[in-house]
């Protein structure tokens, strides 16, 4: 399956988007931070180098800031900041000090790579491996603590956010104890902890850039989410569920001159709206790993638990690792701060596992096809100033046990896991979205979709709608 990003549609979805506004139809703008009448707003720009979506402890904290300031700062994402380079943290840290853009936000992993090793604390190995204690770390002040040092890298450091904890990913065999990583070349991003924390387990860790095709791999270290955002069930097929690697923190960070343009006010308004957007960070992360594992189980990927003696192995594997942290006095500090914290709260870490298989097979089980030439989309407003027009030829929907995999008349696939509820669909993974369904003798339709948390997504609304020509049953075509 050739893995598919949101934004391939995304320039014709905006056309769209601006007909249906222009024509009567209600669309979503394309601003994440909104807008505000009045005075012209200060808009900041955000380099975002982890693809097309941004993630939404960002969006959250983004939407804080335009409700503090009362729509006078927005902040404006530019996703795919060096899309495709396997490590593009470095860099996107050396365009804000040029001022290339005016933020970005990078995970803490990466500052090792710059000299910055104030954060290793809070990405130790198997250390912050729960959502309740990532929450106290956070409560506690600690990352806050953790940010001073960006300014070894000529940045100004406005906050750090909680996200979602990584986990081992196999491709041919779960990974659950250092002999099944052993010799093993496991995805990671760029972190110099990370590399030594994987090489102590036996693994070769090979930098990678995000949605890379995981079968010359053994595995990778990725959040649940991930997985399901890049579409890794097409490569992958364990994901370890009780061993949670380490947090991917979210650092944001401003260039000097950006935040010496800002008035008192504004940098208060910035960094108090990302400390107030913490709780809800920690929740956004919480409900990524509790919406994508059953997701991923859908998908036909396996949630194995690892032993008690493995996670003992896996621990026990690291400790040379924890001894070269506590060489460093502050870090040895924090490390006895989180681990105090770990032992007071008395939660281990958080397991994630594959429900109980539904044999409801639903009414859209089957295979479903549309034939679509140019004259079928023309009735569509706004059809000439497409820049990008779909294929013509026959399109494909198959609906098996919860797993949708559409075709186009190239050959090109997306999947989403779905649920049906009365005549309504949802559709959730990289695009998410609702919608009615209408079935009429073997006849399928849709209309009133519901897109509000992709805003750009409007093509798809042209896919699965788009025409008056109805889906046909392959079992009543044939």
């Amino acid at each position: 399956m050739k893995r598919q990003k949101r934004g391939t549609w995304a320039a014709t979805a905006a056309v769209v988007a601006l007909v249906l506004v222009s024509s009567g139809c209600s669309a979503t703008g394309s601003d994440r931070a909104g807008g505000h009448a009045g005075a012209e707003p200060t808009v900041l720009t955000l380099a975002n180098p982890g693809g097309s979506v941004e993630p939404p402890q960002l969006v959250a904290w983004a939407k804080r800031v335009e409700q503090m300031s009362k729509g006078t700062i927005r902040i404006r994402f530019r996703d795919e900041w060096r899309e495709g380079q396997a490590r593009p943290e470095v860099p996107t840290l050396d365009d804000i000090r040029k001022g290339k853009a005016d933020m970005a936000w990078v995970g803490a992993r990466a500052f090792d790579r710059v000299g910055i090793t104030d954060f290793q604390a809070l990405l130790a190995p198997m250390l912050v491996d729960s959502y309740e204690l990532e929450a106290k770390v956070f409560e506690a002040g600690i990352p806050a603590q953790m940010l001073g040092g960006v300014r070894k890298a000529g940045l100004v450091g406005i906050g750090v956010l909680p996200g979602p904890v990584a986990r081992l990913v196999g491709t041919r065999k779960p990974m659950v104890n250092p002999d099944a990583l052993k010799d093993e070349k496991i995805a990671s991003q760029d972190s110099a902890l990370m590399d030594e924390s994987l090489r102590a387990w036996g693994a070769t860790p090979v930098q990678a850039p995000p949605g890379v095709d995981l079968s010359p791999f053994g595995g990778i270290q990725m959040q649940l989410g991930a997985v399901v955002g890049r579409h890794h069930e097409s490569d992958a097929k364990y994901v370890t569920g009780n061993i949670g690697l380490w947090p991917r923190a979210l650092v944001v960070v401003m260039g000097k001159a950006a935040h010496n343009r800002l008035s008192a006010r504004q940098r208060e308004i910035l960094a108090d709206a990302l400390k107030q957007t913490i709780t809800q960070a920690v929740d956004a992360s919480r409900a990524e790993d509790r919406e994508s594992a059953p997701t991923l189980c859908r998908m036909g990927m396996k949630l194995p638990s690892a032993s008690a003696s493995d996670v003992k192995a896996m621990r026990s594997a690291v400790q040379p690792v924890y001894a070269r942290l506590r060489n460093d006095k502050r870090t040895a500090n924090w490390l006895a701060q989180i681990q105090f914290l770990k032992e007071t709260t008395g939660v281990g870490p958080d397991t994630v596992s594959c429900p109980a298989k539904s044999t409801a097979a639903g009414p859209l089980q089957g295979q479903w096809t549309r034939t679509m030439t140019e004259s079928d989309w023309r009735h569509w407003p706004g059809y000439d100033t497409w820049p990008e027009r779909p294929p013509n030829g026959t399109w494909t929907l198959t609906f098996n046990n919860g797993i949708l995999t559409k075709t186009d008349p190239n050959g090109e696939t997306e999947r989403w896991p779905y649920q049906t509820f009365r005549d309504r669909i949802h559709l959730d993974g990289l695009v998410t979205f609702n919608a009615t369904f209408h079935l009429d003798a073997g006849h399928l339709t849709f209309d009133n979709f519901d897109m509000s948390d992709c805003p750009d997504c409007a093509g798809y609304v042209v896919t699965f709608g788009g025409s008056q020509q109805p889906w046909v049953s392959t079992a009543v075509a044939h």
